[in-house]
């Protein structure tokens, strides 16, 4: 490099070319002429004694070095982008847009019937859902962060625990008036019981915390569901017994169309984790996400779950008769 300290103007405009690809287009957005902006990325290549663009009337193209250069401060300037949102975090709301990765299930059950809580907080923010059963891309499909359950693999992602999926016994009302509340795992194995079906279609082992350790046990469901909402509202159906994350099923808790059973056998389920790429900084409105859905998380996890069990308890209901 001719001069250790390059001109950071030029590199953004530098950047704006590559990115709008003209220098017209570049010079409109950043408020210059296409003559300024051209002699901008002229004297960063004289700085830097290398060619970054090859240049005709028709046409415009990278070099292998522009390349490699504008690869690097693409990164710069949105790692001092995320350093000026971070420092003024606690100074401004969050805004701009947010992509978050979430499984389909988890999306649906969990996050969508709170938003109105996380848009009434920062509604500067527009959130953008990416909801799918396979794990994103969070670099290559631009996700600013995702929910992720059970053990990761991905150890180039940074990840934070947020919380559990706490597994409890459901039913609807309805098919507790008529069959009663099983009040073991033995008796459960008498009842209706409704399961998830894996894709390689393995059913679901249902997981129960008692007093000598966390058991797994098979299930004799009389219906088995491949999708984790659609085994929610089957239970709210009336049409058997299941066993869900607390968090996906505290919506119908709520509004008292499933109630708990068996609550000593509450168990811990999986963790959950929110996960993000490796980044010196984190956006303002990455941050405020992250600290809203681990709040949302503790509010589901265990203290919820016991506090329907409280509930669940005061109901008398008749047992299943023989």
């Amino acid at each position: 490099m001719n001069d250790s300290t390059a001109d950071f103007s030029a590199i953004a405009a530098f950047v704006r070319v590559v990115e709008a690809k003209s220098f017209a287009a570049a010079a409109a957005q950043l408020g210059m002429t296409p003559s300024g902006v051209s002699r901008a990325v002229s004297r960063l290549e004289e700085q830097l004694g290398a060619r970054l663009l090859f240049r005709s009337t028709r046409s415009m193209r990278l070099t292998d070095d522009g390349a490699a250069f504008h690869a690097r401060c693409k990164e710069i300037l949105a790692d001092l982008t995320e350093a000026t949102e971070a420092l003024g975090y606690a100074n401004r709301k969050p805004s701009g847009k947010l992509r978050v990765g979430v499984s389909v299930s988890v999306g649906r059950a969990a996050l969508i019937p709170n938003l109105s809580d996380f848009e009434a907080r920062y509604p500067d923010i527009r959130l953008e859902l990416a909801m799918s059963d396979f794990p994103s891309d969070l670099n290559g499909e631009g996700v600013d962060c995702a929910i992720r359950m059970g053990e990761l693999e991905d150890s180039s992602m940074i990840a934070r625990k947020i919380g559990y999926f706490r597994n409890v016994v459901l039913a609807a009302p309805q098919y507790l008036q008529r069959y009663g509340a099983p009040r073991t795992i033995e008796e459960l194995k008498q009842h209706r019981c409704i399961n998830y079906v894996y894709p390689n279609g393995r059913p679901r082992q249902w997981q129960f915390d008692t007093p000598s350790g966390q058991v797994e046990v098979d299930i004799d469901a009389h219906m088995l569901i491949n999708d984790g909402e659609s085994v929610i509202q089957a239970a709210v159906a009336g049409l058997g017994i299941i066993q869900a994350p607390h968090l996906l099923a505290a919506c119908m808790l709520e509004l008292n169309k499933l109630e708990l059973v068996m609550t000593d056998t509450i168990s811990t389920g999986k963790p959950v984790w929110i996960v993000y790429p490796q980044k010196k900084h984190l956006s303002a409105r990455v941050q405020a996400f992250i600290e809203w859905v681990r709040e949302l998380f503790e509010r589901t996890s265990e203290p919820g779950c016991l506090k329907h069990a409280l509930q669940a308890e005061a109901i008398p209901r008749p047992r299943l008769s023989a």
